[in-house]
């Protein structure tokens, strides 16, 4: 698979500490990056209709953290999880690699100008060779 670009995801957790959900980031190098940028015109108003395509690796950099499955991740105590990264409808990636261990999504939107919403993702990791292993993710 060609690569053009490192990213970083940030999959949703809740912080019983801060009573909000927070976003924890993995860095991930090594990706395949596909943008289409789109402007739509319905009842004279003008709307923008972006969307990504990103095809992770199953053996990209992702900073010494594994990949685990959401429902799992899910279970992870607040010291577990900071070793693994999951894909889940509703995550934010970011394109590049960004120094932020947890962040929020209002705080992501104002720094960086393309915030990637996830919107589906699907697991090709059990067909083809391991070297065309890969999750496929889109968004918006």
């Amino acid at each position: 698979m060609i690569t053009n670009s490192d990213i970083t995801v940030f999959n949703k957790r809740y912080d019983k500490a801060e009573r909000t959900e927070r976003l924890y980031g993995t860095k991930i190098q090594g990706v395949s990056f596909y943008s289409r940028k789109a402007v739509s015109s319905a009842d004279n108003q003008l709307s923008q209709n972006d969307s990504y395509t990103i095809r992770i690796p199953a053996n990209a950099d992702t900073d010494g953290k594994q990949y685990i499955e959401q429902q799992a991740y899910s279970s992870l105590n607040d010291e577990e999880f900071k070793q693994f990264w999951t894909l889940q409808p509703g995550m934010i990636i970011v394109a590049g690699l960004v120094d932020l261990e947890t962040t929020t999504e209002v705080e992501l939107q104002k720094a960086y100008p393309e915030v990637i919403v996830v919107k589906n993702y699907t697991d090709n990791r059990s067909r083809g060779s391991e070297s065309m292993w890969h999750w496929r993710v889109g968004g918006e």
